[in-house]
Protein backbone atom coordinates (compact mmCIF):
# COMPACT_ATOMS: atom_id res chain seq x y z
CA UNK A 1 0.00 0.00 0.00
CA UNK A 2 3.00 2.43 0.41
CA UNK A 3 5.42 3.14 -2.10
CA UNK A 4 8.94 4.84 -1.99
CA UNK A 5 7.16 8.07 -2.45
CA UNK A 6 5.23 7.79 0.31
CA UNK A 7 7.64 6.30 2.54
CA UNK A 8 9.80 9.27 1.65
CA UNK A 9 6.06 11.72 2.55
CA UNK A 10 6.12 9.78 6.17
CA UNK A 11 9.45 9.76 7.18
CA UNK A 12 9.73 13.43 6.37
CA UNK A 13 9.36 16.75 8.07
CA UNK A 14 6.03 16.60 8.80
CA UNK A 15 3.77 16.97 11.47
CA UNK A 16 1.94 13.22 12.96
CA UNK A 17 -1.46 13.26 14.41
CA UNK A 18 -2.46 10.29 15.90
CA UNK A 19 -5.43 8.68 17.33
CA UNK A 20 -5.89 5.67 19.12
CA UNK A 21 -9.30 4.99 21.19
CA UNK A 22 -10.32 4.07 24.65
CA UNK A 23 -12.94 0.61 25.67
CA UNK A 24 -15.82 3.39 24.91
CA UNK A 25 -14.48 3.93 21.40
CA UNK A 26 -13.64 8.10 22.61
CA UNK A 27 -10.43 8.81 20.57
CA UNK A 28 -7.26 9.27 22.77
CA UNK A 29 -5.12 11.87 20.57
CA UNK A 30 -1.55 13.16 20.87
CA UNK A 31 1.59 13.49 18.35
CA UNK A 32 4.41 11.63 17.24
CA UNK A 33 7.51 12.73 17.17
CA UNK A 34 9.02 10.66 13.67
CA UNK A 35 7.51 7.49 11.46
CA UNK A 36 9.70 4.71 9.34
CA UNK A 37 8.43 2.42 7.33
CA UNK A 38 9.70 -0.91 7.19
CA UNK A 39 9.26 -2.12 3.74
CA UNK A 40 9.50 -5.71 3.90
CA UNK A 41 6.83 -6.30 6.82
CA UNK A 42 4.90 -3.29 5.33
CA UNK A 43 4.12 -1.36 8.51
CA UNK A 44 4.70 1.76 10.00
CA UNK A 45 6.22 2.51 12.99
CA UNK A 46 5.15 5.98 15.09
CA UNK A 47 7.24 7.15 17.85
CA UNK A 48 5.10 8.83 20.59
CA UNK A 49 5.77 10.26 24.27
CA UNK A 50 3.87 8.37 26.66
CA UNK A 51 4.51 11.50 29.16
CA UNK A 52 3.29 13.70 26.62
CA UNK A 53 0.10 11.44 25.19
CA UNK A 54 -0.49 8.99 28.14
CA UNK A 55 -3.59 8.14 26.94
CA UNK A 56 -3.14 7.68 23.42
CA UNK A 57 -0.38 5.83 24.31
CA UNK A 58 -2.34 3.19 27.14
CA UNK A 59 -4.85 2.41 24.55
CA UNK A 60 -2.35 1.43 21.58
CA UNK A 61 -3.00 -2.30 22.36
CA UNK A 62 -2.09 -4.80 19.35
CA UNK A 63 -4.89 -5.72 17.78
CA UNK A 64 -6.89 -2.21 18.27
CA UNK A 65 -6.92 0.41 15.67
CA UNK A 66 -4.94 3.24 15.17
CA UNK A 67 -5.03 6.89 12.66
CA UNK A 68 -1.95 8.49 11.90
CA UNK A 69 -2.50 12.13 9.50
CA UNK A 70 1.00 12.97 8.36
CA UNK A 71 0.76 17.15 7.37
CA UNK A 72 3.84 18.81 5.23
CA UNK A 73 3.54 22.55 7.43
CA UNK A 74 4.73 24.47 4.25
CA UNK A 75 1.82 23.77 2.21
CA UNK A 76 -0.54 21.40 4.18
CA UNK A 77 -0.10 18.34 1.78
CA UNK A 78 -2.23 15.89 4.14
CA UNK A 79 -2.59 12.02 3.87
CA UNK A 80 -4.34 9.77 6.32
CA UNK A 81 -3.20 6.14 7.27
CA UNK A 82 -5.22 3.66 9.25
CA UNK A 83 -4.76 0.32 10.63
CA UNK A 84 -4.57 -2.27 13.29
CA UNK A 85 -1.37 -2.01 16.08
CA UNK A 86 0.73 -4.97 15.53
CA UNK A 87 3.32 -4.12 18.57
CA UNK A 88 4.01 -1.00 21.11
CA UNK A 89 6.90 -1.20 23.17
CA UNK A 90 9.69 1.14 24.69
CA UNK A 91 11.97 2.81 21.95
CA UNK A 92 15.58 1.24 21.75
CA UNK A 93 18.25 3.67 21.70
CA UNK A 94 18.50 3.89 18.32
CA UNK A 95 14.79 5.09 18.22
CA UNK A 96 14.94 7.24 20.70
CA UNK A 97 18.38 9.19 18.72
CA UNK A 98 15.59 9.52 16.25
CA UNK A 99 13.27 10.99 18.04
CA UNK A 100 15.61 13.96 19.01
CA UNK A 101 16.57 14.28 15.66
CA UNK A 102 12.59 14.63 14.49
CA UNK A 103 12.53 17.33 17.41
CA UNK A 104 14.98 19.03 16.30
CA UNK A 105 13.87 18.63 12.71
CA UNK A 106 10.53 19.99 13.20
CA UNK A 107 11.36 22.94 15.43
CA UNK A 108 13.98 24.22 12.45
CA UNK A 109 10.89 23.77 10.13
CA UNK A 110 8.40 25.57 12.09
CA UNK A 111 10.75 28.19 12.97
CA UNK A 112 10.96 28.94 9.45
CA UNK A 113 7.20 29.17 9.46
CA UNK A 114 6.97 31.82 12.15
CA UNK A 115 6.03 29.17 14.90
CA UNK A 116 8.29 29.26 18.33
CA UNK A 117 9.84 26.29 20.64
CA UNK A 118 7.50 27.76 23.11
CA UNK A 119 4.11 27.48 20.71
CA UNK A 120 5.35 23.08 20.32
CA UNK A 121 6.84 22.91 23.60
CA UNK A 122 3.01 21.56 24.61
CA UNK A 123 2.64 18.72 21.21
CA UNK A 124 6.75 17.91 21.00
CA UNK A 125 8.42 15.62 22.68
CA UNK A 126 11.08 13.08 22.31
CA UNK A 127 10.93 11.80 26.15
CA UNK A 128 9.59 8.39 27.15
CA UNK A 129 8.94 7.58 23.32
CA UNK A 130 7.25 4.23 22.63
CA UNK A 131 7.75 3.00 19.41
CA UNK A 132 3.67 1.37 17.81
CA UNK A 133 3.59 -0.05 15.13
CA UNK A 134 0.83 -0.88 12.28
CA UNK A 135 -0.07 -2.15 9.59
CA UNK A 136 -1.72 0.55 6.92
CA UNK A 137 -5.14 -0.40 5.87
CA UNK A 138 -6.13 2.38 4.45
CA UNK A 139 -5.27 5.87 2.70
CA UNK A 140 -6.75 8.69 2.60
CA UNK A 141 -6.12 12.38 1.11
CA UNK A 142 -6.38 14.89 3.91
CA UNK A 143 -4.93 17.78 2.33
CA UNK A 144 -7.80 20.70 1.96
CA UNK A 145 -9.66 21.15 -0.84
CA UNK A 146 -12.10 19.31 -3.42
CA UNK A 147 -10.15 15.55 -2.58
CA UNK A 148 -9.84 16.03 0.99
CA UNK A 149 -11.02 12.63 2.69
CA UNK A 150 -11.22 10.41 -0.81
CA UNK A 151 -10.03 6.93 0.42
CA UNK A 152 -7.41 6.33 -2.21
CA UNK A 153 -6.54 2.55 -3.74
CA UNK A 154 -3.85 0.17 -3.74
CA UNK A 155 -2.98 1.36 -7.61
CA UNK A 156 -3.69 5.23 -7.19
CA UNK A 157 -1.75 4.80 -3.66
CA UNK A 158 1.28 2.86 -5.44
CA UNK A 159 1.40 5.92 -8.29
CA UNK A 160 2.16 8.19 -5.94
Amino acid sequence: MIEAGGASFIEGRVMILIATRNDAHRPMIGRSTGARFDAESGQISLLVSASQWPDAVTHARPGTPISATFVKPDNYKAYQIKGPITDARAADAIEQARGRQYVADMLSEMGALGVSRLQLSSTLSDRDLVRITFIPRDLFIQTPGPEAGRRLGEAEADAR
